[in-house]
């Protein structure tokens, strides 16, 4: 077993917003399962205090998974009872059996 293998020890879903439209035209509010898998998650702290002025800056995340069809930005991860924000998908050439998500905690 690898060590990348081995640090895939958080259970995570996937969930995006769901495409139907209502009667009216607008988009529905429901989100959808898109999928569950393992992986290997770091706190990287917060943003700047300073950012646009932000009294409190939200809690970063850098997600590791198995590479893998799925994973787009605006989606949702949900990882022991908090949502997060997919804000970046990090595909490096040099790691072909990964995927890297950068996310934010979303209030």
């Amino acid at each position: 077993m690898s060590e990348f293998a081995g640090s895939l020890n958080q259970r995570i879903e996937l969930w995006e917003r769901s495409r139907d439209r209502l009667a009216t035209g607008a988009s529905s509010e429901e989100m959808r399962l898109v999928l569950r898998c393992l992986a290997a998650i770091v706190s990287e702290g917060t943003g700047a205090a300073n950012e646009a002025m932000s009294v409190s800056a939200m809690q970063r995340f850098r997600i590791t998974v198995r590479k893998q069809v799925g994973f787009a930005i605006d989606q949702q991860v949900r990882w022991r009872g908090r949502r997060l924000v997919v804000r970046q998908v990090v595909d490096d050439p040099m790691l072909v059996d990964r995927l890297v998500l950068r996310c934010e905690e979303q209030r």
